[in-house]
């Protein structure tokens, strides 16, 4: 079973949505039986600026995804910590 595309929107991301509008997503307020679950979405227009809320059903595509990605620090990074707590 497929799940529905806008489950798998997060903050960050840009989609089109209505008649092939693009807009980023702000943040989301989840469903009664689920919190985790996106039901409707704060999304801010590209092209014009407007904040507004949209159902999630409106989602018609993920443009880019934005996903953070923490690396584990660099050697040189760890020596100089180590250098300033001596």
């Amino acid at each position: 079973m497929n799940d529905p595309l806008f489950l798998k929107v997060r903050p960050g991301d840009t989609v089109l949505y209505e008649n092939d509008q693009i807009g980023k997503i702000l943040t989301f307020i989840g469903g009664s039986r689920d919190p985790d679950a996106p039901t409707l979405f704060q999304i801010a227009n590209v092209d014009s600026g407007e904040i507004r809320w949209i159902h999630g059903e409106e989602v018609t595509k993920i443009v880019s995804e934005y996903r953070t990605i923490i690396k584990k620090p660099s050697s040189f990074y760890e020596q100089i910590q180590q250098q300033q707590q001596q």
